[in-house]
């Protein structure tokens, strides 16, 4: 039902992934894969499912393109079917690992089974790859990794309020809600390797990959305060921190006009908390605009532009670590810059 299927970019991964076989759990009857399901809009699912929808269901939301994204509720969607192959992204989610996240749209990809306690989907062509990572592992195409899509964590109520004309999957009524798990699956347990004592295994972070580089910044950190502002190797990067949907999401602090034959240029914008805004707690310093958790400003000079998404996913140390054993961590000593 869109116009088009964008075409899924692959590129050379670089040092610094995990690309040995690992344990390497295969069960992919364990899950079913949804393939194109209906498209709808937010505010007309929220309707259709009034009495079931919570505003604190967890949502996996795409933050750019059509209708400047769209949102997929895990308990109606992602916790039956872990892998969604679809013309807006391929959505995955892995609860045991704890993150959810996209990449480049799709058809061809069905839920595998766990690797050193991530979860790997393959492709038609029968190549194995890391969900967290995007990276190929075994297979015709081994050694390239996905394209990502712009995607980050928020509570459906939240959503729903500021991005009411959002895609969202038409909710038929053979899509039941199913309660989050609380218990690890034992079959992703039993893939995992050794690990990385830096953090503890289950501590909430927020990785970011970047030219080859990975890097995570602990949520018990980035919660106490709101924004990090640093360079690394020689670019600028800011990591903000959401309070209410607990959303975590990194940024090059350079704004981009609305509309794809704008002509305007880029420009760098320099970014505190400000709270005026619940919606959008986040102002520049060079125009007063007030910013959302999704890179967007929602008023003033800057209103509609949106920052640069950096490949960044909240997840727990573990799978991070294992996924990329060279990743530097931000400490509480550092900082902003």
């Amino acid at each position: 039902m869109r116009l088009f299927l964008w075409l899924a970019i692959f590129s050379i991964a670089r040092p610094g992934l995990a690309d040995e076989p690992g344990r390497l759990v295969s069960l992919p009857e364990a899950f079913k894969t949804l393939v194109n399901p209906d498209c709808s809009h937010c505010r007309i699912e929220a309707g259709r499912r009034a009495s079931e929808l919570r505003d604190d269901d967890r949502v996996l939301c795409w933050i750019r393109g059509y209708s400047d994204g769209g949102a997929i509720p895990l308990r109606f969607f992602l916790n039956s079917y872990r892998v969604i192959s679809d013309s807006y992204g391929v959505f995955v989610y892995d609860p045991d690992a704890g993150y959810a996240r996209g990449f480049a749209p799709s058809y061809d990809f069905t839920f595998y089974g766990w690797r050193n306690g991530v979860m790997v989907m393959k492709h038609k062509d029968g190549t194995l790859y890391s969900c967290l990572t995007g990276l190929a592992f075994d297979g015709p195409k081994k050694g390239t990794r996905l394209e990502p899509l712009p995607t980050l964590m928020s509570d459906w109520g939240f959503w729903l309020k500021r991005y009411p004309g959002n895609v969202a999957y038409e909710m038929f009524d053979k899509y039941k809600p199913l309660s989050l798990s609380k218990t690890v699956n034992k079959d992703s347990e039993s893939s995992r390797g050794a690990l990385d004592k830096r953090l503890a295994e289950d501590e909430e972070v927020l990785g970011v990959y970047e030219d080859g580089k990975a890097r995570v910044y602990p949520i018990s950190l980035l919660s106490k305060r709101g924004v990090i502002q640093e360079t690394i190797e020689g670019h600028s990067r800011i990591v903000l921190w959401y309070s209410p949907t607990k959303t975590a999401a990194a940024y090059r602090p350079l704004a981009f006009p609305p509309g794809d034959g704008n002509k305007e240029e880029p420009r760098e914008v320099t970014l505190k908390l400000a709270d005026a805004d619940p919606l959008a707690p986040f102002v520049d310093s060079e125009t007063g605009s007030h910013w959302d958790i999704a890179g967007r400003a929602v008023d003033g000079e800057f209103k509609d532009w949106t920052l640069q998404w950096l490949d960044g996913t909240q997840v727990k140390w573990f799978a991070w670590a294992a996924e990329y054993p060279g990743t530097s961590t931000y400490e509480a000593s550092e900082t902003s810059k």
